[in-house]
């Protein structure tokens, strides 16, 4: 399933715009969290220093939204941002959850399933390692928001 991981964040990236339209996700619903590991931020920007995560499959309340950013609530109370594309508005149920078949349903809402992915794979040379390295990657929200204030990316950034 190591591909796995690598054609969904192609295909996420590719089709970014159109999968936060179709999440029919309302503010008094509830939402589900579509990929593996989702920081909570206080405030709905990515380079916020994360309250909390979320996993794969956790149900949340919709609170509010603020543009593509969902104000949630936890099961344990927790509150904070997330961004639309990591929420879905289908509710899995309790025994969609399992860590044995999280990866499957991950795919299939990406419209993946393992047969297509080894169609894809088939006779290809892949570099998993290079995904590997990139998928170790970390970068804390500090980092970011010097890199984005010193870009002028952001207000308040300097010449």
């Amino acid at each position: 399933m190591r591909g796995s991981v690598f054609l969904a964040a192609v295909l996420a990236l590719v089709t970014l715009s159109s999968f936060a339209e179709d999440t029919d996700i309302e503010v008094g619903g509830n939402a589900t969290v579509m990929i593996r590991e989702q920081h909570i931020f206080p405030t709905p920007v990515f380079y916020a220093q994360p309250v909390g995560e979320l996993a794969f499959g956790s149900v949340v309340d919709i609170l509010e939204q603020d543009g593509d950013w969902y104000s949630i609530r936890t099961a344990s109370g927790t509150t904070g941002w997330v961004h639309t594309t990591s929420l879905t508005g289908a509710v899995l149920s309790e025994g969609s959850q399992g860590t044995d078949d999280s990866d499957m349903i991950m795919l299939a809402g990406r419209g993946f399933n393992s047969d297509v992915e080894s169609s894809y794979a088939s006779g290809k040379s892949l570099p998993w390692n290079q995904v590997d390295a990139i998928e170790a990657i970390t970068v804390e929200p500090s980092v970011i928001q010097t890199f984005l204030t010193q870009g002028l990316l952001l207000e308040g950034g300097t010449q």
